[in-house]
Formats: structure tokens, C-alpha cells, sequence
């Protein structure tokens, strides 16, 4: 992410794709690159490929529900993956993705005007907006925490930080 902005193409996802789905419970606790083979491939035999080409993954209605394991977050951020957007996501992924390093914006205004594999798609935060060739949508402000956050790289980095600057 340069900035406010991330561009990237888009790896989409359906509805209902459970995190026991993105990375499946037997590799949650392997090193986090040798799982990085396993997440979505269960969901169809060129998901983990399609994962792994592009920076931003979209992700349908309750994308990533049924489980808290970080595992699943740290996996897609291995794989290459900048951002989700669409939604509405399951709360816990959620916040899991941010808390590793992974912007997640709920837009799903964005996937009922239709997104392919490949499309381009900006993201401007400063904006409060995603932009691909169906359109232009509106998103909400990302709070100046989750942007520290993600900046740092993950929360753990982010508090790291905070005690280092306070020594």
C-alpha cells in the first residue's frame, strides 16, 4: 500500500466462505509459508492460484465466519493479499485481518454491481473509495488506529512501536 492508495487486481471469492474453508483446521498450525499451499484449495482446485495472483481478494457475505484461529488471516497476508473488500464479513475474520496486517473494507454495494478475477481495483482511503470498472463506491473512513496498525504490519508491530517510542 503506497500511502492512502493500494491498486491492485481482484481474486473473487463467493458467499458464505468459511475460514475452516480458507485455511482448513489440519494446516492452521503449521509454519505460516507451508501453509500458505493449502489456503482456498479446498474450495476449487484453482482458488489457491488464483489467491495467491493477486493483491486484493473479494470476499461475499460472511466471508471467513465459523472460526477465530489468526491462522487464516496470517495465511492470505503470506499469500500476497493486501486487501479484502466486499462483505459483509464475519466479525472475527475481520478483525483478525486487521490485526495482521490485512485492510478489510466492507463494501458489498461493490460485488452486487458485479467483479471478476482480474478486474483492476483502486482503493484511496483518504477518498473513502473503491473504484473498478463497474464503478465508483463509497466506503467508510478506516480510523486513523486500524491505519497505524496496518502500517506498522500488524498490531503486534504496532504496539512493539508504541513501547519503543516510549523508552
Amino acid at each position: 500500500m503506497s500511502g492512502s492508495v493500494l491498486r491492485g487486481t481482484a481474486a473473487v471469492f463467493g458467499d458464505f466462505v468459511a475460514a475452516d474453508v480458507i485455511l482448513p483446521a489440519r494446516f492452521a498450525f503449521l509454519p505460516t509459508a507451508e501453509a500458505v499451499p493449502h489456503a482456498m484449495a479446498e474450495l476449487a482446485p484453482d482458488a489457491n492460484a488464483r489467491l495467491r495472483a493477486h493483491p486484493i481478494l473479494v470476499g461475499g457475505n460472511a466471508f471467513g465466519y465459523g472460526s477465530g484461529r489468526e491462522a487464516t488471516a496470517r495465511v492470505i497476508k503470506a499469500a500476497g493479499v493486501k486487501a479484502v473488500i466486499g462483505g459483509p464479513f464475519a466479525r472475527m475474520f475481520f478483525r483478525n485481518a486487521i490485526n495482521n496486517g490485512v485492510l478489510v473494507i466492507d463494501c458489498p454495494a461493490l460485488i452486487a454491481a458485479g467483479i471478476a478475477d482480474g478486474d483492476a481495483v483502486t482503493i484511496d482511503l483518504d477518498a473513502c473509495t473503491a473504484v473498478t470498472a463497474s464503478g465508483c463506491f463509497a466506503i467508510a473512513p478506516t480510523p486513523p488506529i486500524i491505519r497505524s496498525i496496518l502500517a506498522a504490519g500488524s498490531i503486534v508491530d504496532y504496539g512493539r512501536a508504541l513501547l519503543a517510542a516510549r523508552a
